[in-house]
């Protein structure tokens, strides 16, 4: 009877631990592991085994919360005091979650509801990698003297944007490069926005759309030339001054493999046509962008109260204002 009351107490209860065969997977891929379960010091009804994917976003200070996903496992079993047992884990990563990165966290949060007791919980942190497509577009972008910023990865109402700096000849001339990933069948689709400095000194955002097959991809020199065509050609409609030396490419130049022959150039905003709500990070995204916008509306409030005009407030806000399509 006393061990009992105290199993109810989580004293002599039963414990749960799973340990992952690897602790991190890339999306697409399968993460396996097992369950560990032992019996306390009395025999005790289990409700249902069951792991939560959870995520955990950094924004403007504040870290977002939420179910990525729920893993049932097993349900209604009784587990005898002192036995061991061995369950199987296995989950597929879907394509749309957002990659690890300083601001994107996961944990697997592993639950074991007892009946009539101290439920049971273990935590797994694990590291989300990006999809091979997207990794050789990381890789096209380093081998032109790109380098990732600190705080690429950022959750948006369209998805995870990554954003990138010039090292190497584009040094001077491009401020940055910012994209969407959406993984397809026959390779990734990017929305790209070029910051590039126009012929008067000052700045221009020129957008553009780039298919890169998985063939291109597996080429790293042609995956990286897709790349340096689309940014000297957002450089050639900003305006910006041709550097010494600087070996510009036709705008419209044939992609061999590529479904058009070359590379797209679209002239609509990035919230239609395409469906990019199916973008790397879109599930995140739809996920946050309730709260993310309660939050942001409660701000503009503020704002708002303290004198702030609201159309201030909301010009250029989204990150769309001020942007050419090339």
């Amino acid at each position: 009877m006393w061990k009992k009351f105290l199993s109810k107490l989580g004293i002599g209860a039963a414990k749960v631990d799973l340990a992952l065969h690897r602790p991190h997977v890339r999306l697409g891929e399968t993460m396996e592991g097992e369950f560990l379960l032992e019996g306390g010091s009395v025999a005790q009804q289990i409700r249902k085994l069951e792991v939560v994917l959870q995520l955990d976003v950094e924004a403007g200070g504040k870290t977002y919360r939420r179910r990525a996903a729920v893993i049932p496992v097993a349900s209604s079993f009784t587990i005898q005091p002192g036995e061991r047992k061995v369950l199987p884990f296995s989950y597929t990563l879907p394509l749309h979650l957002p990659i690890s990165r300083p601001t994107v966290r996961y944990t697997f949060v592993t639950h074991l509801d007892i009946a009539d007791g101290a439920d049971a919980y273990d935590q797994d942190a694990i590291h989300i990698l990006p999809p091979t497509a997207l990794e050789q577009v990381f890789s096209a972008l380093a081998a032109l003297g790109f380098r990732e910023k600190p705080a690429s990865g950022t959750i948006t109402p369209y998805g995870q944007e990554f954003s990138f700096f010039p090292t190497g000849e584009f040094q001077g001339i491009v401020q940055e490069v910012e994209f969407f990933a959406l993984a397809e069948e026959q390779g990734v689709r990017l929305h790209l926005e070029i910051d590039a400095r126009s012929g008067w000194g000052g700045e221009r955002e020129i957008r553009q759309e780039l298919v890169i097959s998985n063939d291109q991809l597996r080429d790293p020199a042609t995956a990286a030339g897709l790349l340096k065509e689309a940014i000297d050609g957002a450089v050639r409609a900003a305006g910006a001054a041709q550097p010494s030396g600087h070996p510009w490419m036709a705008p419209h130049s044939p992609i061999p493999g590529h479904p058009s022959g070359r590379y797209s150039s679209i002239h609509h905003s990035r919230h239609g046509g395409h469906g990019w709500s199916g973008a790397i990070g879109g599930f995140a995204a739809g996920m946050l962008a309730g709260m993310v916008a309660e939050e942001l509306l409660d701000d503009a409030l503020d704002d708002v109260a303290d004198g702030l005009d609201v159309d201030d407030w909301f010009d250029g806000g989204d990150g769309f204002d001020g942007g050419d399509w090339l």
